[in-house]
């Protein structure tokens, strides 16, 4: 699985360098080296971080303004960077590079996961490759969106306090405030 994200970064990389007229194509492969490095490890920071909902709201294609997405801005600044320290390119150059090749990928990945007719990558499998096998066996779609929003937020978690899966903030008495409740015969 991992194989496909990193073929779809090496095809991206490369569409990016051939359109690009300041950068020789024979930078193509150590462009799409430090992509793969730059996006995968960005991916696993942020759904070990902050960037959670905005990862698994585009995996899922319920956000879909990928270039506005703040992770994918932020994936796009330490990939202008890698390029810009590690290859020598110029900003400007490795601006262009990252501004293209971060929101295609990421894209084409959302388009994989969510096509039913492709098989080669789901949101279980990617996140847990992602994690290190830390997601095996987990629903992570049903257990994150509890409300059915699409977005993973305050509404979830507030939903898996009182049970309620609207997003309300009323207590309904189930979840873990009913159960708690319920021990102490309220």
């Amino acid at each position: 699985m991992l194989d496909e994200i990193v073929n779809l970064i090496k095809n991206a990389a490369g569409q990016a360098v051939q359109a690009h007229p300041d950068v020789p194509n024979e930078q193509a492969g150590a462009v799409a080296e430090e992509a793969s490095h730059s996006i995968l490890g960005d991916l696993e920071n942020g759904l070990k971080g902050g960037g959670i909902s905005d990862i698994l709201g585009m995996l899922t294609g319920k956000k879909t303004d990928i270039a506005g997405n703040n992770t994918t801005q932020q994936m796009t600044g330490n990939l202008t960077s890698k390029l810009t320290e590690k290859l020598g390119i110029s900003p400007s150059a490795a601006s262009s590079l990252g501004a293209s090749i971060i929101p295609a990928v990421l894209s084409k990945l959302t388009n994989k996961v969510n096509d039913p007719n492709d098989s080669s990558l789901d949101l279980q499998g990617v996140v847990n490759q992602l994690t290190g096998g830390k997601t095996a066996g987990i629903d992570l779609k049903s257990i994150l969106d509890r409300n059915g929003d699409g977005e993973i937020n305050l509404g979830d978690a507030m939903s898996l306090f009182t049970g309620d899966n609207n997003s309300s903030t009323e207590q309904s008495g189930g979840g873990i405030l009913g159960k708690l409740k319920g021990m102490f015969g309220g």
